[in-house]
């Protein structure tokens, strides 16, 4: 259910848009989409919480998303994180968020864009079902920044980097990669890394 209510949410900017871009934002709006390949940081089983510090217990997998701008300097975006490879212990995360975002700064053919977005967290952490392992589902949000540059009209290469906050996530106790005990009572937050490509669906 949750992978089809984020194809649900990426398929409604299009509709609006391919109704009236030009009556919608005055000829400004445009929809993009796209995929990437993106390592976290889990925030689970890590010595810290820095995304470079936590190889090889990376969480890694594809991110599909989209952006509806609006506006030239802002818009909407929606996104779906799959992170199932890599983790010790068969870990997995996943997260689908949306919420605004907004042009920064443009140098050249260089354009950073900030974001902040909302939505749910799953995540089952190593060894599951063992005592002490979990399941579950919780409120997230997240603030990132991303960087675009087009290789052509329509295609553009993206880098993207999220912080994630699951605020009321309470788990079992694990051990990072030092060997202490770390106690899992003060939310989670995943962040890390995607890069990939995003294309022009509509309007400019």
């Amino acid at each position: 259910m949750k992978v089809f209510g984020f194809l649900a949410l990426l398929l409604l900017p299009a509709a609006l848009l391919a109704q009236s871009p030009a009556a919608a934002a005055g000829g400004e709006a445009s929809l993009w989409a796209g995929a990437e390949a993106t390592a976290f940081n889990p925030d689970w089983g890590c010595a810290s919480s820095s995304p470079f510090t936590c190889y090889p217990n990376w969480a890694a997998g594809p991110t599909a998303f989209f952006d509806f701008n609006v506006r030239r300097k802002w818009g909407v975006e929606g996104e779906a994180h799959w992170l199932d490879w890599h983790s010790h212990g068969n870990m997995t995360q996943s997260s689908y968020l949306a919420g605004g975002r907004y042009r920064l700064v443009r140098y050249h053919r260089l354009t950073g864009w900030g974001k902040f977005l909302m939505g749910g967290g799953w995540i089952q952490t190593p060894y599951y079902p063992q005592v002490g392992s979990l399941k579950g589902s919780f409120f997230a949000y997240a603030l990132g920044g991303t960087l675009e540059y087009p290789l052509t009209r329509r295609v553009s290469l993206r880098g993207d980097y999220e912080y994630q906050v699951w605020p009321s996530f309470y788990g079992g106790p694990s051990t990072n990669s030092s060997g202490a005990v770390v106690q899992n009572n003060n939310g989670l937050t995943p962040d890390g890394f995607s890069v990939g490509f995003t294309y022009r669906i509509l309007g400019q």
